[in-house]
């Protein structure tokens, strides 16, 4: 089954920058923040590029920054797939986002909200 067919939800082709916050293999070592870019989001998720891949099961911290704009998102995430991209050195990587008090989840899902009634940023793909 492809990635595309697992989709539950409408998603917007809408290109963010994220960073993702890996955590240290031990305390004297500092987290790692992976720059990416979003392929598509939803309420609920996003598929973003690495330039590497990211364990599957993994617990992250992610930061969605709007373009152009100084407004972003804190999110807890799980990485839920990997997939290496073909003659390139990039992963595209399936996020899932969790509700969380510590995070902006509820501002994230009423943004995109707004994006489904205002139509601004992207195109809607299933």
């Amino acid at each position: 089954m492809s990635n595309n067919e697992l989709r539950q939800e409408y998603r917007l082709d809408t290109p963010l920058t994220v960073f993702i916050e890996l955590i240290a293999a031990n305390i004297d070592t500092p987290a790692t923040i992976v720059i990416s870019h979003s392929v598509d989001i939803s309420a609920n998720g996003l598929r973003v590029i690495t330039d590497r891949p990211l364990p599957i099961g993994s617990i992250l911290s992610s930061c969605v920054q709007l373009n152009n704009s100084e407004r972003r998102f804190m999110l807890s995430t799980e990485v839920k797939w990997s997939q290496a991209l073909v003659h390139k050195d990039e992963c595209l990587i399936g996020l899932a986002l969790f509700e969380s008090e510590d995070t902006d989840i509820q501002a994230w899902k009423e943004f995109i909200a707004e994006q489904f009634t205002q139509g601004d940023l992207c195109t809607i793909s299933i």
